[in-house]
């Protein structure tokens, strides 16, 4: 049952990702959407087989799916830096550097 979920699911997605794709004059921000539900399509499947693996104590397969699964989740989950930012990290890092150095005359 689960894997007919997830053929149809897989599907589904196939449909609709040319219509989104020319639905977004960039392309850019609809391509990331969809690269994050599916790599959250992919952490749900990989944990319901996680859950298997450790309900019949198979725990060298619940392992790397637990691995996987964890990969998956923060691709779904990433947070992108706007530029500035990260232009402003950068630039406390040099203020933070500089203050921690020792002066000569000390």
């Amino acid at each position: 049952m689960v894997i007919a979920r997830a053929k149809d699911s897989l599907h589904d997605s196939r449909i609709t990702s040319s219509s989104e794709e020319s639905a977004s004059p960039d392309g850019k921000t609809t391509s990331i959407t969809r690269q994050r539900e599916t790599a959250q399509y992919i952490a749900d499947m990989i944990l319901e087989l996680r859950n298997m693996a450790k309900s019949v104590q198979l725990y060298q397969v619940m392992v790397p799916l637990e691995y996987s699964y964890y990969e998956a989740f923060a691709v779904a989950n990433r947070v992108d830096v706007p530029d500035s930012e990260t232009a402003r990290i950068r630039e406390l890092s040099k203020v933070s550097a500089e203050f921690e150095t020792v002066p000569e005359d000390y």
